[in-house]
C-alpha cells in the first residue's frame, strides 16, 4: 500500500509540472496562469519608498495585449527625470557657434542644481535619461530692472539637438504721447514655459541671444530653469 500512495503522488507531481499552462475559472488557458475572474490578496509587504528595484503591476487591455499583466518600472513615478537649478549673480555664457547668431548656453555648475541629478545637465544642457513628453520652464530675472534699451532684441531660448525650437525677446511697456516714447518700464523677468518631446539622449540647451552684447556683466540677476517628465 505504502508503494502505490507514493507512486500516486509521484504521478500528480510529474503531471502538473508537465504541463505548462494552468487555468483558473477557465478551460482553455492562454497563459502560465489564466485567471479567468477576481484576485484577492489579502496581506502584502508596504514598501515606504520606490527604488529602481520595485515594478508597478498593470493589465494590458489592448486586443494583442489580452489582459495580460505587465509591469511598469517605478522610475516612470518617481523624480529619476526631474532637474532643476538657479543661479543669482552674473552670469558666465558658452558661446553655441550656430552661424550668424549670438545664442549663447549657460554655463551652471552642479553646485547651481536644486533638484535631481547634476549629470543630466552640463555646461547649459540637458540630456534627457528616457523618452517622454517633458515640461520645461526657464526664467531670467532682474531683481532691479534693466533698460529696454540694453535688452532689446535680445532673447531666451529653448535648442533642441541644436535647433532652436522655442525664442521669447526681453521686452517692456513703453509709454508713447503721439509720435514720442516718453518712458519705457525696465525689464524684470522674463520666461518661457513649454511642453516638449524627447527622445532618450536628446539634449536641450537653456540659451541666450545676446546680440554681440556681454550680458555677464548684469550681475544683479537670477536664471532659474526646471524640466521634468509627464508622459511617455
Amino acid at each position: 500500500m505504502k508503494n502505490k500512495f507514493t507512486l500516486f503522488i509521484l504521478s500528480i507531481g510529474f503531471g502538473i509540472t508537465g504541463y505548462a499552462q494552468v487555468g483558473i475559472g477557465t478551460d482553455d488557458p492562454q497563459a502560465t496562469l489564466d485567471v479567468n475572474g477576481n484576485v484577492k490578496i489579502r496581506t502584502t509587504p508596504e514598501v515606504t519608498s520606490l527604488t529602481s528595484d520595485h515594478y508597478i503591476l498593470v493589465k494590458d487591455q489592448s486586443a494583442s495585449g489580452d489582459n495580460e499583466i505587465s509591469q511598469i518600472s517605478s522610475s516612470y513615478f518617481t523624480a529619476a527625470t526631474a532637474y532643476a537649478a538657479e543661479s543669482d549673480g552674473g552670469w558666465s555664457l558658452l558661446n553655441l557657434g550656430i552661424s550668424g547668431t549670438n545664442w549663447n548656453r549657460l554655463n551652471l555648475s552642479s553646485g547651481d542644481t536644486t533638484i535631481g541629478d547634476p549629470t543630466h545637465f552640463v555646461n547649459g544642457t540637458y540630456t534627457a535619461p528616457s523618452s517622454g513628453v517633458y515640461v520645461v520652464n526657464y526664467e531670467f530675472q532682474l531683481e532691479a530692472g534693466v533698460d529696454i534699451t540694453l535688452l532689446g532684441n535680445k532673447r531666451l531660448g529653448l535648442i533642441k539637438n541644436g535647433v532652436v525650437i522655442e525664442d521669447k525677446v526681453f521686452d517692456g511697456v513703453r509709454v508713447a504721447l503721439g509720435p514720442l516714447n516718453i518712458a519705457t518700464i525696465p525689464v524684470t523677468s522674463t520666461n518661457i514655459n513649454k511642453m516638449v518631446i524627447l527622445e532618450a539622449g536628446d539634449t536641450l540647451t537653456f540659451a541666450v541671444e545676446t546680440g554681440g552684447i556681454n550680458l555677464g556683466l548684469l550681475t544683479d540677476n537670477k536664471v532659474s530653469l526646471y524640466v521634468y517628465k509627464v508622459a511617455n
